[in-house]
């Protein structure tokens, strides 16, 4: 380390003057830092649109299920009785409830001089409608209380919710465990498997069984039974599907009620505006940096420009800096060139020609909102309503490997330069999961990081040149002003 003298010997403000002359040897330095904010910047505003384009994506998976363009809606005529969802393939029907679907309970007597015993409750147990059986232990020791014989019972296989509870029997109220099954429906069944179980049931528990050591119940879970389109059937549960349209049953009726399905067509209209104000929001913005003036005049600011500013000067100062970083890009360019091409080529299916504006979707007459779409509600709510199989078409047509460019639909061409865009954007400008070394900007900034690296060993080298030639100045007056101390001295004597 060079050792520094400032100004001691010629009153001179050494670490001022060096301060002022390493500010020009700086120039270039400063230069660099600009180039590397810069790079940052422009890194930053590629990766913003590639994450709106991420959206636009995710917005294309949805555009792209068949069910978007086929949703339907069902409208009961009673649904106080029963309501009911309906996919692409559904149709209207009938249905009368004669009856509802109920789950099966257990009640226990008794079961005050309960005592427990150490052992594993082994059970078969049958689900309504089922015709295997399923295998289910509980362990129970001497120490459980009926609270801990309910718990596990709650925990286990059995299927059951169980409750204890006190009921007055006349003359007393006493203790009594009810079990309900959590499935609805006939023929389940709870069998003991073994005899040691069968006793714990009957002798601990109170529950009566049969001949076949399964519970009695109390009341028998029993089926559904309804008449749909005039066939009467049965189901072990009051939500089922019928010909694609699933049915909530809530209450009985006298008499049919109509389940009217139809095109949802409010629902296919948001989902395709939704997606529409999406893609404008995307166009918009890569319009905006197409676009963006070029201020050539506002460079990035230096630590020490930053140190006079206040923090709203230097918001307004970097707003222009970074303002035209994205100006005129190739990338960008071709992308929204391509997206309204996909948008306004035709589409052949079947030898039909759609084209966009059949549907009521149009480019705005705005030129500064180039590729802008604007919807037509009346018209697209229209054709929807009256073709929804075109409408359908004209988005999804063909596969992701169709290779005639006209046979696909809009959201596959979409698909397709939305993901040519982002990889070309990755190349340039990465992503928070890339190395510098990965993408064409990264690879800039590890030079210009390098650069600043070998510029600062070459301005330390500089000052300390200037130090050393300073010092030894200092050094010379001070030894002159030494002698010139003594020969006034000898001569004063």
């Amino acid at each position: 380390m060079v050792m520094r003298i400032s100004g001691l010997a010629s009153g001179m403000d050494i670490d001022d003057i060096v301060s002022k002359l390493m500010k020009t040897e700086r120039v270039p330095l400063d230069k660099l830092t600009q180039k590397k904010q810069l790079l940052e910047w422009q890194r930053d505003s590629y990766r913003e649109i590639n994450t709106k384009i991420k959206e636009m994506q995710e917005s294309i998976n949805l555009m792209l299920r068949p069910s978007t363009y086929g949703a339907k809606k069902v409208v009961s005529a009673d649904e106080s009785a029963v309501t009911a969802t309906a996919t692409t393939s559904s149709a209207s029907s009938t249905i009368q409830v004669n009856r509802l679907a109920t789950a099966a309970t257990y009640k226990s007597s008794d079961i005050s001089g309960y005592t427990g015993s150490d052992q594993t409750l082994t059970f078969q147990v049958t689900a309504p409608g089922e015709t295997t059986a399923k295998k289910v232990e509980i362990s129970v020791s001497s120490t459980d209380t009926l609270d801990d014989i309910v718990s596990k019972i709650n925990k286990s296989g059995l299927g059951v919710s169980a409750i204890k509870d006190k009921i007055y029997n006349g003359t007393e109220y006493v203790e009594t465990i009810a079990l309900t099954s959590k499935t609805t429906g006939a023929g389940g069944s709870i069998q003991a498997d073994d005899a040691a179980t069968a006793s714990f049931m009957t002798d601990q528990l109170g529950f009566a069984l049969d001949a076949d050591n399964k519970l009695t119940a109390s009341q028998e879970g029993q089926n559904a039974e309804v008449v749909i389109n005039g066939l009467q059937m049965e189901k072990t549960t009051n939500n089922f599907t019928v010909n694609n349209v699933t049915y909530q049953l809530k209450n009985t009726t006298t008499s049919p009620v109509s389940i009217d399905v139809s095109t949802d067509v409010d629902g296919i209209y948001e989902k395709i505006k939704d997606f529409v104000t999406q893609y404008n929001e995307l166009i918009d913005m890569v319009n905006g940096k197409l676009v963006e003036k070029k201020y050539r005049d506002y460079t990035p600011l230096s630590d020490e420009q930053k140190e006079d500013m206040t923090e709203k000067q230097i918001e307004l100062w970097e707003e222009k800096a970074k303002s035209g970083l994205l100006r005129n890009d190739t990338i960008l360019s071709g992308a929204t060139n391509q997206m309204r091409t996909d948008f306004y080529s035709n589409v052949s299916v079947n030898g039909e020609s759609l084209q966009l504006t059949q549907f009521g979707i149009s480019t705005s007459s705005a030129y500064n909102k180039r590729g802008h779409l604007e919807i037509n509600e009346e018209k697209l709510k229209a054709k929807i309503k009256e073709d929804p199989d075109s409408v359908a078409n004209l988005f999804l047509a063909g596969t992701s490997s169709t290779e005639n460019y006209n046979e696909k639909g809009i959201m596959r061409r979409l698909q397709s330069v939305l993901t040519d865009t982002k990889k070309q954007i990755e190349d340039k400008a990465g992503n928070t999961t890339m190395a510098n070394n990965q993408f064409s900007i990264g690879k800039n900034l590890n030079t210009v990081e390098s650069d600043i690296l070998s510029m600062n060993d070459r301005l330390t080298q500089v000052e300390n040149r200037y130090y050393t030639k300073f010092t030894a100045m200092e050094k010379a007056i001070q030894k002159a002003n030494e002698q010139s101390a003594y020969l006034l001295q000898m001569l004063g004597q």
